[in-house]
Formats: structure tokens, sequence, C-alpha cells
């Protein structure tokens, strides 16, 4: 079941440049952290109010959030203009926000949870590894090359085992976040395979090559889609992707959905 979602006007604690382009956007929003779960997200509207320059708000998925202090947190990158302004905005400012909204990932007791993320796809899955912390988990995260690894520190602080990947082999596995899942299933026996869920996000082929990876080896799968988002509430049906049967809308039905739902060929 959804939390009612609030438009409210938030602080901004800090808003850094961790990598060029990259940004850890903090924010105090007590009320959009008692009720969030992983996988949800809000928009941001990054402009003062008697602006529409851009008029649409930024779709953008919840990173990480402290309960305790009602601090909410979202890495984004530098696409386009919207996010170029919202990377201007500085401590001390206020920022509307809208949330929490979507469907975040649905956790299972007993499950052996395996987060996979590539590149800036890591944005979701940090919030869902501090919340499985204590468990047999394992965090696969992968980029081109060891400079645009993100967050890596703080995934360590869940306290599941971290594996790396990437391509140019200048940090932890040579290849790809596939390759090392490929791995890690080849080496679990079959009971284990059965009680593992996979979470990922990521770019659309790294998903894909999952999804069929998972499905040879009989790995459940859940997927935080990406894509444009007008609205974030359902209204303007925008943000379609075609599903095995007709579409799904990726801000009310996701974004985090059953990989088995997904037409992965259309």
């Amino acid at each position: 079941m959804l939390q009612k979602r609030q438009i409210l006007r938030q602080k901004v604690l800090s808003n850094t440049e961790i990598r060029p382009n990259i940004f850890l956007l903090k924010v105090a929003s007590p009320e959009i952290s008692v009720s969030a779960t992983p996988g949800q997200f809000c928009m941001l509207r990054v402009t003062e109010d008697k602006s529409n320059d851009p008029f649409l708000k930024r779709p953008l998925s919840i990173h990480w959030i402290n309960k305790d202090t009602g601090e909410i947190q979202f890495l984004y990158r530098i696409v386009g203009r919207g996010t170029e302004l919202l990377s201007l905005i500085r401590e001390g400012e206020e920022i509307e926000l809208i949330g929490p909204l979507g469907q975040g990932f649905k956790i299972e007791d007993k499950e052996i949870p395996i987060i996979v993320g590539g590149g800036i796809g890591i944005a979701p899955l940090l919030f869902l590894a501090d919340i499985l912390r204590g468990t047999r988990g394992v965090v696969i995260l992968g980029a081109v090359t060891k400079s645009l690894l993100l967050r890596l520190g703080a995934f360590k602080e869940s306290g599941l085992e971290i594996l790396v990947a990437t391509e140019d082999g200048s940090f932890g596995n040579k290849g790809l976040v596939t390759e090392v899942f490929d791995r890690l299933m080849a080496r679990l026996d079959e009971s284990d395979r059965k009680r593992c869920m996979v979470f990922s996000c990521g770019p659309f082929p790294m998903l894909r090559a999952l999804y069929h990876l998972c499905k040879i080896y009989g790995v459940k799968c859940q997927v935080s889609l990406e894509t444009f988002m007008a609205c974030g509430t359902g209204l303007c049906l925008g943000c379609a992707v075609k599903a095995r049967e007709g579409f799904l809308h990726v801000c009310k039905d996701g974004p985090c959905v059953d990989a088995k739902l997904i037409d992965w060929e259309g």
C-alpha cells in the first residue's frame, strides 16, 4: 500500500559535487523520511515559485534516509537544464518536494538479497542496502573505471558483502557486473539460488542481461526502471514502458517491478 504523498518545502542541508557532474543533495525532510521505502522517488521543483522554466519537476530516486534525523539524500547527474539548475541550489535554501512516490522494492524475510547497480543506477540502492544490513546480502557495483565508482564507502557501511566490477579492470573485477553476478550464481547451490532475490538498477542493456541470467539460474529479480517522467503521479501517461501484456507506467506501476513483467526485447 502506498503512503500518502506530500507536497513540502524543505531546507537544503548540502548539495555537493562528489564527481564531475555528479551531485549528492541532502535535504531535511522528516515527513518523507519517516514513511518512504527503498526504491521510491520524489519529484523536485528546481525553480522559484514565480518561474516556469523549466516547467516540469525532476524525478529523483531516494538515495538514502536517516529516519532518526529526518535527512533524505538524492544522488543525481547533470543531464539537462533542470538538473543543472538543481546543482546550483545551496545550503540553507528551500526546495519543493513531492513524495514519497511510486512502488518501492518488495522485501521478504528469509530471502538472500543480491543488489546489482551500474553507474548512476546505484542511486536507489544504498537505502535498500542499509535496510538489509544484517542479512546474507551481496552488493555488486559496477562502473567503466575506478574514478566513476560511486558511494563505495557508503555501501561498505551496510555490512553487506561488496563485489566491484570495472570495465577497464582499474578496480575490483575486470568486466561487467553481470559477469560478476554470473560467477556468484555459479558458486551457489540450488537451494540458495531459490532463496535469492535480485534488486537492480542501471542501464537498460545491463538490466536485460541480468534478467536473462536470472532466468537461466531460476532466480527472482526486481528492477528499478529509469525513464522520462512528467508528472510522477500517473496522470500524464508519459512514462510508459512495454510489458509482456500491454504497458507499465513507471511512476505508478514502478519504478520497481518484477523483471518478468517487462518485454525486454520490445
